[in-house]
């Protein structure tokens, strides 16, 4: 039984051989594993060295107490001295792990996440909403505007004709098109407003507690502020314009978010055949009138 005890940290140290091969294996040269992930392989692998060095020292001990290494070793390992190497091992790989996993490990993981949920909820290419953050979070501020009686109002404006500047000047010259309506969107939104990309050349801005009328106003000086955007081109400078639909919730009107949505879209339909470049409004039915 005694062997068998003596032989156990050998089989330990086999495993974890195997633990440290199977890591350098995973981690060398392999770029798709970067980050909080490279830095917990780091973790094991530093534990799994620190349990081969301790399953070694008292595998060479007990084995030479046992016959299977020559008995000096375990008159030289067993001294008090050397016996707390294990120990002070455990103390320093210790250290170290909390070192990494304090210093490095936890910031990298929090940016990470940071930079997963931002890419969950933000347009890549303008940094604006991307739809689905934007409709999750209209939809609440929908029902926060029922519960408070108050209005609220979607803009939605498209750009004129964009087809054409893709075909004509290339797809890199319209998604510089787009990223400046998209700065002039943000520029015009207040600090209560959400704007976004809603998909293609389509953006969208809620304005909470805002009467059609002033949704009116906004939706003209977005207008008129996209119609000054000049983006340089082979032939000059190019200019586009926008038209923008305005749909809008009376405090007394229920309903939800897509028909908020849809009023909007009927508003941009009715500018977009209207000849362009223009700010509609959808009429809103009073409960009153």
């Amino acid at each position: 039984m005694a062997l068998i005890a003596a032989a156990l940290y050998w089989i330990i140290v086999a495993v974890w051989l195997s633990v440290f091969a199977c890591i350098l294996y995973f981690s060398r040269g392999r770029m798709t594993i970067f980050g909080s992930a490279r830095i917990l392989l780091a973790v094991v692998a530093i534990d799994t060295l620190r349990d081969i060095f301790e399953n070694v020292y008292f595998g060479v001990y007990f084995g030479s107490q046992y016959g299977l290494f020559n008995k000096a070793a375990a008159e030289v390992l067993g001294q008090p001295v050397l016996l707390i190497l294990p120990k002070v091992a455990n103390v320093i790989a210790g250290c170290l792990v909390l070192f990494i996993l304090l210093l490095h490990w936890f910031p990298n993981a929090v940016r990470e996440r940071n930079t997963l949920g931002r890419l969950a909820t933000i347009d890549g290419m303008t940094g604006l909403l991307n739809r689905r953050h934007f409709m999750e979070m209209a939809g609440t501020e929908f029902e926060l505007s029922i519960r408070q009686n108050c209005a609220l109002t979607m803009l939605i404006a498209d750009i004129d004709h964009f087809k054409r500047v893709n075909d004509h000047y290339g797809h890199d010259v319209g998604d510089k098109v787009i990223v400046a309506v998209a700065q002039v969107c943000r520029r015009i939104a207040r600090t209560t407003d959400m704007a976004a990309r809603l998909g293609g050349e389509e953006f969208g801005v809620l304005l909470p507690n805002t009467s059609q009328d002033d949704a009116i106003r906004i939706a003209e000086r977005l207008r008129t502020a996209v119609s000054e955007i000049r983006i340089p081109v082979h032939d000059g400078d190019l200019r586009v314009t926008v038209s923008v639909g305005v749909g809008g919730r009376a405090p007394s009107e229920e309903a939800d978010i897509t028909q908020l949505m849809k009023h909007a879209d009927l508003a941009l339909y009715e500018a977009k055949g209207g000849g362009r470049n223009r700010v509609c409004r959808f009429e809103v039915v009073h409960a009153d009138g």
